[in-house]
């Protein structure tokens, strides 16, 4: 093991020392590209749950404006009308979310991404202590 002496300073920086902080380098790298990724799928999936959700009532809703009177009586003779009155209510509420929604996606978001930073938060907490106590005294924290 080689040995690298600053002459300002007391304590000696090892080889080991500089590949332990490389590594916690890289993991910090690493975690912070994970929580981005983790993010983005929370993103997604608001959305995607926002679209299905605004889908689903806009089908209801206009089952229940059809049957209002003065409708054409033809359209449920029509064996393809209901699937492609729920086709076309599923694009819409996707069209609708991804313009912006209506702040469902967002709520749902903003919260799901809090509960993952406070679990992050506990998980870097304990691994930090833990990283602490296997050092043996290896490891001097400054300030």
């Amino acid at each position: 093991m080689s040995t690298i002496q600053f002459p300002s300073s007391t304590s000696t920086v090892t080889t080991d020392d500089l590949s332990q902080a490389k590594s916690a380098q890289a993991l910090r790298v690493l975690e912070a590209k994970a929580a981005n990724d983790s993010f983005a799928k929370i993103d997604k999936a608001a959305r995607d749950f926002e679209s299905i959700l605004l889908g689903e009532w806009l089908q209801k809703a206009e089952k229940s404006f059809a049957t209002v009177p003065g409708t054409d009586p033809d359209q449920d003779s029509d064996s393809g009308h209901d699937q492609f009155e729920s086709i076309g209510c599923q694009f819409l509420g996707e069209a609708l979310s991804k313009a912006g929604g209506i702040g469902i996606a967002s709520m749902i978001s903003k919260h799901l991404k809090a509960v993952e930073a406070s679990r992050h938060a506990e998980e870097e907490s304990s691994e930090g202590a833990s990283r602490t106590s296997l050092s043996n005294g290896n490891l001097q924290k400054t300030k």
